[in-house]
């Protein structure tokens, strides 16, 4: 690690530039998931970039790449969708965590997001099981609105629980 971190931003020409960093994202969020690991186990970064462009459409995304030298060590997709900007999925490789790349990530993210007169509002979801990233996300004035609760498919009847 150094410090010669640099960023890369762009809009959808970019994604095929992030594959590698989101396969290590999605293998995080298989290994912390409880109930849904199947989500991720047949998710498919193809997948992933068919929603983001079917949900944002053209001009409508936002992707900042960091470097170190000539290697991808972090990323930060985001989007805007009816006046609704949202950070769709960041990462950052663990050996470079705890020295503000992720910080830089959401900042850029969200200056370009406030920089469209239209928006609204701003969003993020968190996986289940990955609820520390809470205080990371606190610090740019996220806060939890709701907690949506599914059903996995792997579940039968209802349990008795009390």
């Amino acid at each position: 690690m150094n410090n010669e971190i640099s960023y890369f931003t762009g809009n959808e020409t970019l994604i095929d530039d992030i594959e590698e960093l989101w396969i290590q994202l999605n293998q995080v969020h298989f290994e912390k998931s409880l109930d849904f690991k199947h989500r991720y186990k047949d998710f498919t970064f193809r997948q992933r970039k068919q929603s983001l462009f079917s949900r944002a459409g053209k001009g409508k995304l936002f992707i900042v790449i960091a470097y170190d030298r000539d290697k991808k060590i972090g990323y930060c997709v985001s989007s805007v969708v009816d006046n609704i900007g949202e950070i769709d999925s960041i990462y950052v490789k663990p050996n470079y965590r705890k020295q503000r790349i992720g910080s830089a990530l959401v900042e850029k993210s969200l200056d370009w997001i406030h920089s469209r007169n239209d928006v609204t509002d701003v969003t993020i979801k968190v996986a289940a099981g990955n609820e520390e990233a809470f205080g990371f996300y606190a610090k740019y004035g996220f806060r939890p609105i709701f907690t949506e609760l599914q059903k996995p498919k792997s579940q039968g009847g209802s349990r008795d629980d009390g």
